[in-house]
């Protein structure tokens, strides 16, 4: 196998973190940043992406859908939460400008909109908007940060698991920031590879799979909001909704943890159906990461 590429961040020879379960994962022995190298072609890519995508994180159509809207919406409701403290209030007549990026199924546009922002997102997936109301649908635009332009600067650019999906998440983090107004404010939000569930499961960690590029840290991703030019705000505990046909249907795909596959799958055929689709009390499951454009 060829050596890895250098660390993006610290420019040092990464290693391989699990050679025997993952031989595709490095680990930066400096900044501890973990990735995967080589990357999936394109080709490869495309796969993990099919029409079939979300139906891992139980995506159906009818009761599960309006299930799994509900509590994408609390989470992203929480997650704005936080970036308004640094935004502001709005100004009279000019409501605060959102743009969320990698925005799937859609669902943190009900979030926004809930919350008084001007929202539109921004997906590249087949599957944008699904199920969305028209009037949100239409704030939708298939596409990357690579072309999209928004008609006036933004007050927040936000990426809720995205970033460690990303080819090259330094460029896109320069990307969104150029959307910016001076003063705005960037939210990303991804799983920490430090977190007690990563290092308790080691090369079993659930998110340790192909469509994540990039194993962020606190301390790696304020450093890459840093070298991208921003003002790093601070790091939260990312506090998620979940329920059972969520959870269960992503253990039930997984590869890294058979028991756990087993007992999942076990869970979704035998739970009764409003008992798999009951909203959990938010949960703890990685970060959020705000930073500032300044002026």
């Amino acid at each position: 196998m060829s050596s890895p590429s250098p660390c993006p961040l610290c420019d040092s020879t990464p290693e391989r973190m699990f050679p025997q379960a993952h031989d595709w994962l490095v680990r930066c022995p400096r900044c501890r940043l973990g990735f995967a190298d080589p990357q999936p072609t394109d080709a490869q890519l495309a796969e993990i992406y099919s029409a079939e995508y979300y139906s891992q994180f139980g995506y159906q159509q009818g009761a599960a859908d309006a299930a799994l809207a509900r509590i994408k919406r609390a989470t992203y409701g929480r997650f704005l939460r936080s970036a308004e403290k640094f935004t502001g209030k709005p100004a009279p007549g000019r409501p605060r400008r959102l743009l969320e990026v990698g925005c799937g199924l859609g669902y943190s546009l009900l979030a926004g909109e809930a919350r008084g922002w001007e929202v539109a997102g921004l997906e590249p997936h087949a599957m944008a908007g699904a199920g969305l109301p028209a009037h949100l649908a239409a704030k939708m635009v298939r596409g990357t940060l690579d072309s999209y332009r928004p008609p006036e600067p933004l007050d927040l650019v936000s990426l809720i698991d995205v970033i460690e999906h990303v080819r090259d998440p330094l460029a896109t983090i320069r990307q969104a920031a150029d959307l910016l107004r001076p003063g705005g404010v960037l939210m990303l939000a991804t799983n920490d590879v430090t977190s007690r569930s990563a290092r308790r499961l080691g090369p079993r960690w659930v998110h340790f799979h192909r469509a994540h590029l990039w194993y962020f840290s606190p301390a790696t991703l304020t450093r890459a909001v840093e070298k991208a030019g921003l003002t790093p705000l601070g790091v939260r505990t990312a506090w998620r909704v979940y329920n059972l046909q969520y959870v269960a249907s992503i253990l039930a795909t997984g590869a890294n943890f058979p028991l756990a596959r087993m007992m999942a799958r076990l869970s979704l055929k035998l739970t009764p159906r409003f008992l798999r689709l009951m909203s959990w009390p938010p949960l703890p499951e990685g970060m959020v990461v705000l930073a500032r454009r300044e002026g």
